[in-house]
């Protein structure tokens, strides 16, 4: 009969103790690999719990790492589209799948408000301390619209935009997504990017990211869109803040995303870079949704054809802009020839008119809350001060109506 050697027992104990060990090292790897992180990636969460003395670094990866799964849904954690809700107190987060797309287009709507929403909110809040940064939002994007979202410094633009994203949690509220997460490209209002890495080079490195099975010739019909095909070989340490902008709009691009936010990204380019971004845009509503942030009005009154107004946090207006465009004063722009000073004093003190500026000698710019009237009136008003009327023009914009909602 064979005996065990003294020292059995403490061996096979070991063995166990390693076994059982390891089983723990590999749980928690997959589960780093599978869940949303915070705080540092993936691969330096990894090392720590291989590395550190257990259970120190799992308890680490568990405590400080780890995003809560009630949580890991506002990141895009689902495969497919999120009714996302976020309570104040309980957090709680429902899943929903998405219509099939031959569902939404089997019936081209008539009005906007039958087309499927792609992005939608409800009462959505945000509080940053005493601060209300959005106050009960009820946002609704039309599916392959151009939404202009406009607001005056601090209304509140980005941080929906960050909200919309998932890279920050509503106070309460619910947002509701018709694509998957993963779907969604967001172009900060300053992008940045390793000095050096080459313009091509960060291109595919989003490639990789975000359409690992992407063919690499998009990464340089990415950059022909932006229009840095000349510049593609370049590192992108020495880009104009323009450049970057590009570049940034090019690695959303390479994914084919079915919603695109753009946070401000005219703002650093010259005339003809922003003519050719505004085109781009132009191009992409045809198939993709476009959510753009902006404070240049005429961008929007160009290239959208859905407007929301955010002030203090607040929706004012939502809707067509050509809705918003009716329901506001009416300006136009007067020229008459003669000295004009005293019929800009009559102008003023007509009981139909909002304002009057005189913007060149003969040329004024007048806003109106009664057009038929002013349309009668204005020509007897020219006639009595002894001028020539040589034209009046409608000239109501966004920029008007944008002044009025916000006033």
């Amino acid at each position: 009969m064979t005996s065990w050697p003294s020292e059995g027992p403490l061996l096979w104990a070991l063995i166990v103790g390693g076994v059982v060990l390891l089983s723990i090292y590999a749980a928690l790897l997959w589960d780093i690999s599978r869940s949303e992180v915070r705080h540092l990636p993936r691969w330096m969460w990894a090392l720590i719990v291989v590395l550190i003395t257990f259970p120190i670094g799992a308890l680490a990866y568990l405590v400080v790492g780890r995003v809560p799964a009630s949580e890991s849904a506002w990141a895009g954690a689902g495969s497919g589209s999120a009714q996302a809700t976020a309570a104040s107190h309980s957090g709680e987060v429902t899943l929903h799948p998405p219509a099939p797309p031959e569902a939404v287009a089997a019936a081209p709507p008539q009005h906007l408000d039958e087309v499927p929403a792609v992005i939608s909110t409800r009462e959505l809040t945000k509080r940053y301390g005493e601060t209300l940064a959005l106050d009960r939002v009820d946002l609704r994007v039309p599916r392959a619209a151009t939404y202009g979202l406009i607001g005056p410094n601090g209304a509140g633009k980005t941080t929906m935009l960050s909200i919309l994203a998932g890279l920050r949690q509503p106070t309460s509220g619910e947002l509701t997504l018709g694509v998957d997460r993963r779907r969604i490209a967001v172009l900060v209002d300053t992008p940045l990017f390793e000095p050096w890495l080459t313009a091509r080079e960060v291109v595919d490195l989003a490639r990789g990211l975000v359409a690992p099975d992407a063919d690499r010739t998009d990464v340089d019909r990415s950059l022909a869109e932006v229009g840095l095909s000349d510049a593609a070989d370049r590192r992108c340490g020495g880009f104009s803040r323009g450049m970057l902008q590009r570049l940034g709009l090019a690695t959303c691009l390479v994914g084919d995303p079915e919603v695109l936010m753009l946070d401000e990204p005219s703002s650093a380019l010259d005339p003809a870079g922003r003519r050719e971004v505004l085109d781009l845009i132009g191009r992409l509503a045809r198939s993709t949704t476009v959510v753009l942030s902006t404070h240049i009005l005429a961008d929007v009154q160009q290239v959208c054809d859905v407007v929301g107004v955010i002030d203090h946090g607040r929706l004012r207006y939502q809707g067509p802009i050509a809705e918003l465009l009716a329901r506001t004063s009416s300006a136009y722009s007067v020229h008459v020839r003669g000295d004009a000073a005293g019929l800009v004093a009559a102008l003023q003190a007509a009981p139909w008119v909002q304002g009057v500026e005189e913007l060149a000698p003969g040329r004024l710019r007048l806003v109106t809350d009664d057009a038929p009237r002013a349309e009668q009136a204005l020509p007897r008003l020219v006639a009595d001060h002894g001028l020539a009327l040589v034209s009046s023009n409608p000239a109501t914009d966004l920029e008007t109506a944008f002044l009025e909602l916000t006033r």
